[in-house]
């Protein structure tokens, strides 16, 4: 068969159908809670939690900070950033009172990013379109603002205990952790309001 043959029309050519872009946000939607039960998997196979209750925490916060990463690759970023942030300093500052050193918290953070690419390759975007880079360089500053803002929540408290002159922070109790969970509670709950009030400002 010739391929260069001319058609009616001219030369035949052979097309690739583009592919349609690929939905980020919405795969990490779909899958959030499965990338917050194998974060919560690592970092407590990793540490000891020291008690039901701070296995709990630790789900608390894996599920919270997963469920900011959507709104953190959509249109209303900046409205989500902030939540993402202090839900992130939270955490830095919980695992210094867990005994945590900088260097921990950050690879406890980074774990965030290994499961999702292992996630990527076990249940493949280009099924469903073409990825995007500018989503792919989203999604990677997304997890090193977080890794930066659990750093500072970490070196901050330990700063100020230290000002303070009352030593290392003082380790949580049951009445502590509880108060954690309801900050991110809280966080989580504005996240979900700030995107539905966007989503419905957007097709006004």
């Amino acid at each position: 068969m010739n391929l260069g043959q001319a058609g009616e029309h001219g030369p035949r050519t052979s097309r690739r159908p583009v592919s349609a872009p690929v939905d980020l946000a919405g795969w990490l939607g779909a899958h959030s809670n499965l990338i917050a039960e194998r974060w919560s998997e690592g970092l407590l196979a990793g540490r000891n939690s020291g008690s039901r209750a701070g296995e709990s925490l630790v789900n608390a916060f894996c599920r919270g900070l997963v469920s900011f990463l959507p709104g953190m690759l959509s249109p209303y970023r900046a409205q989500i950033l902030p939540l993402w942030s202090e839900c992130a300093e939270l955490y830095g500052s919980v695992a210094a009172r867990r005994g945590l050193s900088a260097g921990e918290v950050i690879e406890e953070f980074q774990i965030l990013r290994e499961v999702i690419v292992r996630l990527m390759f076990e249940r493949p975007l280009s099924a469903h379109g073409a990825l995007q880079m500018r989503d792919v360089l989203q999604l990677n500053r997304a997890v090193d603002i977080g890794v930066t803002q659990a750093s500072v929540g970490h070196t901050d408290l330990l700063f100020f205990n230290l000002v303070d002159g009352s030593g290392g922070p003082a380790p949580l109790g049951r009445d502590d952790m509880d108060e954690v969970v309801e900050q991110i509670r809280t966080l989580r709950e504005e996240g979900g309001r700030t995107m539905r009030h966007m989503a419905r400002i957007g097709r006004e």
